[in-house]
């Protein structure tokens, strides 16, 4: 079985290093604990991945092989030896961090600075102080064993990361595909599209193979049999074609009722939005901002209706980004409106997947708002797993229902 090196960690680091840390920060050795808690399975998963790769592994490897592992298994000399030597650790830990973070540092800790409460600043000195004394925790479980021990070692982590990383890193960093995709099969894609508007394909597809049929016999058949076995062919196609005229004429009804229903409306900065009418969140998120008999509250919230993830992940799928587009711009046209982002699972499968899963989606709603020109500030993201059920869990439509992207105004 494999060593869990956050346990080792966890008894033989955090402790020391929340208490000494919290006091060379100035903020409190509560908020730090929290902060490590989230930093060193970060940094342990980061590593996991690079030393997937040869040349990423020699990295870990050489850093391991620099660091004084003796000075560092004495965090509380450490820290009483004078700010030169806190300095050291922390010029140490940067170079760590950038090697295992990348250009991925600043999102990781704006997180954990809202999950810890401490301020960016403090996540980041700590962030470059918890580093080397990750890889002296590493370095010495693999004392005499070479590259091969290393990567033995890291390869068994990737369970007890899963296990231990909080809801929303592992999507920014990109962790989905080392095994913590939550498996619940019913919390797949968050829609509220029923998808049978193009049912009747069904009818068309009958059409096109009695032609194909017909072509056949007309360039292959020859004499009276080949006529007769037309006309029996015809006979038939004729009926289903009926039916795909019916079916098709009802589809483009209904197609031309919801484009005449679109909701369509012009931003000041000039952007035109174009959503469902009615119950559509573009139409809603404006009618509240705009209504000033509408106060902010805890219990007022909008549905996305056409967000789409991977099956079972936090990945948004292309096909969501109109909408998200249609959001950003509302919230640029309203400078003051902030938005709280919240993700919602049904009950089917594993309670705390789920929870990861609803946090992990709403986090990168929020990122991606980011990425479209949102200020930070302006958002808030929180998964409630299966909490706060709309609908009915025993039904595949209450279920669908509860699967759901949602915003609450809290500053307009």
């Amino acid at each position: 079985m494999s060593i869990n090196l956050l346990d080792l960690v966890k008894d033989q680091v955090t402790g020391q290093l929340a208490k000494q840390a919290s006091s060379f920060l100035g903020e409190s050795e509560s908020s730090v604990t929290t902060a490590l808690g989230s930093i060193m399975p970060a940094l342990l998963g980061s590593a996991v991945q690079k030393s997937a790769t040869p040349t990423g592994a020699q990295s870990i490897f050489d850093i391991i092989n620099n660091l004084d592992l003796g000075s560092l298994g004495d965090i509380g000399g450490l820290f009483g030896g004078g700010a030169s030597k806190v300095n050291g650790v922390l010029n140490s830990g940067g170079g760590i961090v950038d090697m295992l973070l990348g250009n991925k540092s600043a999102g990781v800790i704006d997180l954990i600075s809202g999950l810890s409460g401490m301020k960016s600043g403090s996540t980041s000195s700590l962030l470059k102080l918890a580093a080397p004394f990750l890889m002296s925790v590493i370095g010495n479980q693999i004392k005499g064993k070479g590259l091969s021990g290393l990567t033995d070692l890291l390869s068994g982590q990737k369970g007890f990361i899963n296990a231990m990383l909080p809801a929303g890193l592992g999507s920014l960093l990109n962790f989905g595909d080392s095994g913590s995709s939550p498996k619940s099969s019913s919390n797949n894609n968050t829609s509220n599209s029923s998808g049978n508007g193009n049912n009747w394909m069904k009818w068309l597809l009958p059409v096109l193979l009695g032609a194909a049929v017909l072509y056949w016999l007309g360039t292959k058949g020859c004499g009276n049999k080949a006529v007769e076995a037309t006309e029996d062919v015809t006979s038939a196609i004729e009926s289903t074609a009926q039916q795909a005229v019916d079916a098709t004429g009802t589809a483009m009804d209904s197609m031309g009722a919801a484009v005449k229903n679109l909701f369509k409306y012009k931003l000041s900065s000039g952007f035109e939005l174009l959503g469902a009418s009615g119950d559509g969140i573009e139409s809603d998120i404006i009618s509240f901002i705009e209504d000033n008999s509408k106060v902010v509250d805890k219990t007022t919230w909008f549905d996305f209706d056409r967000l789409l993830f991977d099956t079972g992940k936090a990945t948004l799928l292309p096909s969501s980004k109109e909408q998200l587009t249609n959001v950003a711009e509302i919230l640029k046209a309203y400078p003051k409106v902030k938005l709280n982002i919240g993700g919602y699972t049904d009950n089917t499968g594993d309670a705390k997947a789920n929870q990861r899963l609803s946090t992990d989606r709403a986090f990168n709603v929020m990122n991606e708002l980011i990425a479209l020109g949102i200020d930070k500030s302006r958002l808030k993201a929180e998964g409630y797993g299966d909490k706060f059920p709309i609908g009915d869990n025993n039904t595949e439509e209450g279920r669908q229902q509860n699967r759901r992207i949602s915003v609450r105004v809290t500053e307009k």
